[in-house]
């Protein structure tokens, strides 16, 4: 068996970030669930997460904010900008921060799933046939 994908989910919208992690958790994903952005980066330096999924609009930090920390100390792991709200501009500087994706919150929970397998297939060097080869063999 493959080990299981952990992922950090980082919003301030309780309801929408505790059903997102329950639904990744019963596809047999690691999900860990931060409400605000001032312990991002030391989650980022101390959890192992696979991929990140940030919301844009936090207290506090803001998602610009947390994706350039981020990066300051880790700028391999794979980041998923996630909004209800975002603009042109944040999402301008978000992938010059180096982006994997953009998840819009009113998209089903399906669609993160397979941003967060083409986020890892891309920041792996995989095609979909090595990948599916790779889980097969259980590496």
């Amino acid at each position: 068996m493959s080990e299981k994908i952990k992922v950090l989910l980082v919003d301030d919208e309780v309801d929408f970030i505790n059903m997102m992690q329950f639904w990744l958790k019963s596809r047999d994903f690691e999900a860990d669930v931060l409400y605000s952005g001032e312990k991002v980066v030391d989650q980022v330096q101390t959890g192992d997460y696979q991929i990140i999924f940030l919301d844009l609009k936090l207290p506090g930090m803001n998602g610009i904010e947390i994706l350039t920390a981020i990066r300051q100390v880790n700028k391999q792991i794979p980041i998923v900008i996630f909004s209800a709200y975002g603009t042109m501009e944040n999402l301008k500087q978000a992938t010059e921060l180096g982006i994997s994706g953009f998840f819009a919150k009113e998209k089903g929970f399906e669609e993160a799933a397979r941003l967060i397998h083409t986020a890892l297939r891309i920041h792996k060097g995989l095609s979909r046939t090595e990948e599916k080869k790779e889980e097969k063999d259980g590496s």
